[in-house]
C-alpha cells in the first residue's frame, strides 16, 4: 500500500510525436486518478522540425547512440520535469523518443523512463529493422520498463532484441477513451455492401511507403460490386461507380462516419514490402478507431498477428478474395448480427479499463 501512495503522489509526463494526440488522451484516461498529475511535451523530432538541416539528420543518428543532443530541446525538457517534480516519463511510438529517453535518464538518473512501444518495427526491410533492433537493445540499460501493444509484440521483441535480459514489461492493449466511442443508437443495416477504409491513399505524399499502396485490393472490392468509402485523392479519383469519396474529418467525425458502414477495412499492402513484421506485431490507429466507431473490420485472412488477437472477441470479416468478402456482405442479415454484436464490443475497449494494470507496473518501476 505503500507503494501505491507513492505513486499517487507522482506526476506522470508523456513525451510524444504531438502534446494533442490520441495516444496521449488515452494514457491520460489510463492514469486518471492513479497519479497526482500528468503533462505533456513533444519529443525532439517534432519540437525541432521547422529548424532541421542536413546537419540535424546527421546529429539525428548519434543522438540514437548516445541521447539526444540538441541543448535548446534537452534543457526545455529537464526545466519542465525540474519544475513538476515529474518521476515517470513515457515516450511512444517505435524506436523514435529513444534518443529523448536515453538523454533524460542519463542528466536525471531518478527518472523513471518508460518506452511505449506502439509501433515496432517501423523498417519494412531486413536493413532498418536490423538497425532498429540495434538501437532498441543499445538502449536497455537506460529504459526502466516497456509498454508493449500485445503479446506476439513482447514475445518476438523479448526473443529476437534482447535475447538475453530485458527491462521489466507489460502488455496493455491500445485503446481510445471511452469519450472518443461512438455514442447514440446502432444504425440500420443499409441495403448494399459498404466498406470504409480509413487508412491513407495520398501516394504522392513524401511519407507514403510501397505498404499503404492498397490500390490493387481496392480494386478488387469495387470489381467485386462492393461501395468502397475511402479519404479523396488524386490517385483514385478514377470514377469507379462504387467508389465513394468523403473530406478528412477530426476524429470525432471519423468514428462517427464509420459507424454508418458494414465494415472497416484494415489492410495493408504487405507484397510490395521486403518484411512485414511491422504489419504482424502493430496495431494501427486505424484499428483502434474503428473499434471505436464499434463496426465490424474486415482484414485478409493472412498475417496480421496482432490485430487478429486484439480482436479475437470481436467480429472480424478475413477474406483470401474480394470475391468472397463481396459474398459475405451479401448476407444483410448476417452483416446486422455482426454490427450489432461490434457495437455492442466497443465497451471492451475502453483505456480506462486498462488504467490499473499500468498504474501497478508504473508502482513496481517506482
Amino acid at each position: 500500500m505503500s507503494g501505491y501512495s507513492s505513486l499517487v503522489r507522482t506526476i506522470v509526463t508523456v513525451l510524444g510525436t504531438d502534446t494533442q494526440c490520441e495516444h496521449t488522451d488515452s494514457l491520460q484516461a489510463m492514469l486518471d486518478g492513479h497519479v497526482a498529475g500528468f503533462g505533456a511535451l513533444p519529443d525532439s523530432q517534432s519540437a525541432t522540425k521547422n529548424r532541421r538541416n542536413w546537419r540535424s539528420k546527421f546529429s539525428r543518428l548519434t543522438d540514437q547512440l548516445w541521447g539526444t543532443s540538441d541543448p535548446g530541446y534537452l534543457n526545455s525538457v529537464l526545466s519542465t520535469l525540474d519544475e513538476t517534480q515529474s518521476k515517470i516519463v513515457i515516450g511512444y511510438w517505435g524506436t523514435l523518443p529513444l534518443p529523448d529517453l536515453l538523454a533524460i535518464k542519463k542528466a536525471r538518473p531518478d527518472v523513471k523512463v518508460v518506452l511505449l512501444l506502439l509501433c515496432y518495427p517501423l523498417a519494412l526491410s531486413r536493413g532498418g529493422i536490423l538497425r532498429q533492433d540495434f538501437y532498441l537493445r543499445r538502449a536497455t540499460r537506460f529504459l526502466d520498463g516497456i509498454v508493449f501493444p500485445s503479446a506476439l509484440t513482447e514475445e518476438s521483441v523479448s526473443g529476437r532484441v534482447f535475447r538475453t535480459g530485458s527491462p521489466p514489461s507489460v502488455v496493455i492493449p491500445p485503446c481510445w477513451p471511452r469519450s472518443f466511442q461512438a455514442t447514440g443508437e446502432l444504425r440500420p443495416t443499409a441495403a448494399s455492401p459498404s466498406l470504409i477504409f480509413v487508412g491513407r491513399t495520398d501516394m504522392s505524399s513524401p511519407t507514403a511507403t510501397a505498404a499503404d499502396d492498397v490500390r490493387p485490393l481496392m480494386n478488387s472490392i469495387l470489381d467485386a460490386g462492393i461501395d468502397l468509402h475511402h479519404a479523396r485523392s488524386p490517385e483514385t479519383d478514377d470514377g469507379h461507380p462504387h467508389r465513394r469519396h468523403f473530406s478528412p474529418l477530426p476524429m470525432r467525425e471519423l468514428i462517427d462516419k464509420i459507424g454508418e458502414f458494414d465494415a472497416s477495412l484494415i489492410a495493408y499492402n504487405t507484397q510490395a514490402c521486403a518484411r512485414d513484421d511491422r504489419f504482424n506485431l502493430t496495431i494501427p490507429d486505424r484499428l483502434i478507431t474503428s473499434v471505436a466507431a464499434g463496426v465490424p473490420v474486415a482484414i485478409p485472412r493472412q498475417g496480421y498477428g496482432a490485430i487478429k488477437s486484439y480482436l479475437r472477441d470481436y467480429p472480424m470479416l478475413e477474406f483470401d478474395t474480394a470475391d468472397e468478402l463481396a459474398q459475405t456482405l451479401a448476407d444483410r442479415s448476417l452483416v446486422a448480427q455482426l454490427r450489432e454484436a461490434a457495437w455492442n464490443s466497443r465497451s471492451n475497449y475502453d483505456a480506462a479499463y486498462y488504467g490499473l494494470v499500468l498504474a501497478q507496473f508504473l508502482n513496481r518501476l517506482l
